[in-house]
């Protein structure tokens, strides 16, 4: 039996298994879907604004290889970076180490599908996409529909979902996959997802607490989208916060296109390693724990009792319910061209049991699966192109899809939910999201978070 090809793109097999399209196909139309980020110069005194110009240059780069231009001028460039300033990099600096040189412009001499705005740039056309915030409140949508709102800074998290939506927009519309996308407004609080961003109550409070000590429990996908967003909180000393990684597998050439911390150099290298010297760099402190999360896992006691969990397997999710952890925050993806961007996320302990939340597939559904997997990989002429056998084929076509702004939008909801328990704010047992029609979302709030909620859990101030 032959090894699955590790080229197999797993945000191009969205189009192979949907189009029966072959995979040279679907890079060269990815390649050729032009994207431009044009940034106002007063990105250079927004901390959300940077993060969220890095965020965007970081998923659109992955979904749109090398087709993401980024337009700013030699001023802003030149311009300090406010997050981690133990770099001391600027602006461009660190654009160019996420897209590369040919990426940064001065004057537009770049011809763009599609463009997103950042803060005051132009757009001269009036077709841009225009990503903006305040408070914990996010919107995107065209310029000429979506007003800049006061982007108030009451929490960072902000930077990532909107750069998260702005992209998924581009990519649903690139895919045909939502008519409506970049043709209307997403908005959303991370706050008070379960209300219109109009309620009051949406806006949320500035944000004055961290989480400090805690564990990062798989470490592909969704553990790389959680420690973007974690690392760039405004930490006043990102030297006083320790962060336990959890995974004992190495990365694979098909984890660098999804994952937001790796990139070709990092292959064959253990995720811990990279993860922690990613974090290292901008004077996190780590440990490592590289063994498998099963039925014996136990948190010691003087060990962090918070746990932010990537999982990709049920099984592995109900093992949370015996390793002694206090708070756990969780999220799962689809994984098919139907479901690929619906994100559920999970606090635990929760009004469910482990079982009702994570459990395994009936074998009725388990067969189904097997089923669609065989057809698939016999059936889709697309599949005879990737010179696997036919088990290779069967492999490669019960890999899931993973496109990386399912992930960042995921982790923004998972991260703001540990946030807001330092700030006695609202607590949501599920969450459940499409961002194909985010009008659908069903969160379930059970009050607000209680000063005994954060009793074992150690936190920090922002900056």
């Amino acid at each position: 039996m032959d090894t699955p090809d590790v080229r197999f793109s797993r945000i191009s097999k969205l189009f192979v298994d949907r189009d029966e399209v072959t995979l040279d196909v679907v890079l060269a139309q990815r390649q050729g879907y032009s994207i431009l980020l044009s940034c106002g110069d007063d990105v250079g005194q927004s901390y959300t604004l940077q993060l969220a110009i890095l965020t965007a240059a970081n998923i659109a780069g992955r979904c749109f290889p090398g087709a993401v231009r980024v337009e700013l001028s030699q001023r802003l460039a030149a311009a300090p970076l406010l997050l981690w300033p133990s770099l001391k990099q600027t602006l461009g600096q660190a654009l160019l180490s996420l897209l590369g040189p040919e990426a940064l412009m001065g004057a537009c001499h770049f011809t763009a599908g599609r463009t997103v705005i950042f803060g005051n740039a132009s757009d001269d056309n009036g077709s841009a996409l225009r990503l903006t915030f305040d408070g914990w409140i996010v919107k995107v949508g065209p310029v000429r529909d979506c007003g800049r709102l006061p982007e108030r800074e009451y929490c960072s998290l902000v930077g990532i979902l909107a750069a998260a939506l702005a992209v998924s927009e581009l990519f649903l519309a690139f895919g045909e996959i939502s008519l409506a996308a970049t043709r209307r407004t997403v908005a959303l609080s991370l706050w008070r997802p379960d209300l219109d961003v109009v309620d009051p109550s949406a806006l949320g409070i500035p944000m004055e607490f961290l989480p400090r000590d805690f564990w990062m429990l798989g470490l592909g996908h969704l553990g790389n989208a959680y420690i973007w967003s974690l690392a760039t909180l405004p930490y006043r000393d990102p030297g006083e916060t320790k962060i336990f990684l959890n995974d004992f597998d190495e990365i694979e050439p098909d984890n660098v296109e999804t994952s937001l911390l790796f990139n070709e150099r990092n292959v064959g290298r253990y995720k811990t390693r990279t993860c922690g010297a990613w974090l290292e760099q901008r004077g996190f402190r780590t440990r490592f724990v590289e063994r498998p999360f099963d039925e014996h896992f136990r948190c010691r006691p003087d060990e962090p009792k918070l746990a932010f969990c990537g999982f990709d397997s049920n099984s592995a999710r109900r093992y949370i319910a015996t390793a002694r952890f206090d708070r756990v925050v969780e999220s799962g993806l689809g994984g098919t061209p139907s479901n690929f961007d619906t994100i559920s996320a999970h606090t635990f302990p929760n009004p469910r049991s482990a079982e009702e939340l994570w459990p395994d597939p009936a074998p009725e559904e388990q067969q189904k699966r097997f089923s669609a997997q065989e057809h698939m990989a016999r059936h889709n002429a697309a599949y005879a192109h990737t010179g696997e056998d036919e088990c290779g084929r069967y492999r490669l076509a019960g890999k899931s899809i993973a496109v990386p702004f399912v992930g960042a939008a995921a982790a923004s909801l998972v991260v703001a939910e540990a946030i807001r328990i330092f700030h006695n704010g609202p607590a949501y047992t599920d969450i459940k999201l499409s961002l194909a029609t985010p009008e659908t979302r069903a969160p379930r709030v059970s009050g607000n978070y209680r000063n005994q909620d954060l009793a074992a859990s150690r936190y920090c101030s922002t900056q």
